[in-house]
């Protein structure tokens, strides 16, 4: 098992559960005590995972330690994950299943065109993924599917790496996560607030959080449609982590409310994936100017708008704030332009006309 600190609190899941260090761990803690004050908090710090690793940063990093440790556990050789074209999950799994020997395909729906989403693409195609165009959930089975029958070693050697990377596996990541953070604070946080997507980084801190007895709430403003972080989908997530996890270490508690201190907000969604809205805009603006960090419009710009609403409404006065930022600050590589994208389906082709700046 890697060293990302689980082990210490629960000894017998680093010797049950496969996991590789991908990461940089912890990810730093900064202390916004100037906005906190601006907005009536006693404290607010921003837990950087953005910097979780200078390949490519940001959440999906903690569950790949898990998701693909159990690849390759199992003797796979290929991975296959699903999400957008600008899918920050399907582009770290690639970052690291590459990294790893293993082959990479990743089954794309559409979103809204723009500059970032033509360099993940980009950016996607230069490690060597195969792009299948899928238009729903049933057709990215497909894929899958297709590739377990076609595959010369059998069905086996294909690991089938869910949306979001959210499952129990993936989630154990972030309850590893929620003891990270609470080393690093003299206080237990009254808030967290996370994006909202597929749920596994926010069901796997609520339950670290609640493993390690804290009251802290966790606040999740959505960012997918409705169906894609539902609430019976994160409760089958919560459930099946406590379960799996007590399974492999019997201290590892498990709760007959899981969900309880978990909060998934559908008002900051706006009129649709990756489209802005006024308050994730003037967020986004908000903590560059604040805080010298960099949001994007589909996940976190939302999280923080909703931190913003909360703090406006006296909601959050006088309390101790935790953002976490979810989002890759590395670097791209500066030769996207010349990646060979002759591989990619003609019907994504459009999204390479918006330049890569």
């Amino acid at each position: 098992m890697g060293d990302n600190g689980l082990g210490r609190h629960y000894p017998l899941l680093a010797e049950r559960l496969p996991c590789i260090t991908l990461g940089e761990w912890p990810t730093p803690l900064d202390d916004a005590a100037g906005l906190a004050r601006a907005l009536g908090l006693e404290s607010l710090h921003v837990k950087r995972d953005d910097r979780s690793s200078p390949f490519y940063g940001g959440n999906k990093v903690r569950k790949l330690e898990y998701l693909l440790a159990d690849a390759l556990e199992r003797g796979c050789d290929t991975a296959v994950t699903y999400g957008s074209v600008g899918s920050n999950h399907a582009l770290a799994t690639a970052t690291f299943a590459t990294r790893l020997g293993l082959d990479m395909h990743a089954g794309l729906v559409d979103q809204p065109a723009s500059a970032v989403v033509t360099k993940k693409l980009r950016l996607l195609l230069r490690l060597g993924a195969r792009v299948h165009h899928i238009a729903n959930f049933a057709q990215s089975r497909q894929v899958c599917e297709r590739l377990r029958e076609s595959h010369p070693g059998g069905a086996g050697r294909v690991a089938d790496i869910p949306w979001g990377g959210s499952n129990w596996l993936g989630a154990t990541g972030f309850v590893a996560a929620a003891f990270e953070l609470l080393g690093q604070l003299d206080t237990a946080p009254d808030y967290i607030y996370v994006s909202g997507g597929t749920m596994g980084t926010a069901t796997g801190l609520t339950l670290g959080l609640r493993a390690a007895g804290t009251a802290t709430r966790l606040v999740a403003p959505r960012a997918v449609p409705a169906g894609g972080g539902d609430g019976g989908r994160t409760l089958q997530v919560l459930e099946d982590t406590s379960r799996e996890l007590h399974a492999r270490d019997s201290s590892f508690p498990q709760f007959s409310d899981p969900e309880a201190l978990l909060e998934s907000r559908p008002e900051f969604y706006g009129t649709g994936y990756a489209v802005p809205t006024p308050a994730s805009t003037e967020a986004l603006e908000l903590a560059r100017r604040e805080l010298g960090i960099r949001l994007e419009d589909t996940y976190t710009a939302k999280a923080f708008a909703g931190l913003i609403a909360d703090a406006r409404s006296g909601r959050l006065a006088g309390k101790r704030v935790v953002f976490w930022h979810t989002y890759s600050s590395a670097p791209y590589p500066e030769d996207l332009d010349s990646v060979d994208t002759a591989a990619l389906p003609e019907s994504l082709r459009h999204y390479l006309e918006t330049p890569a700046t």
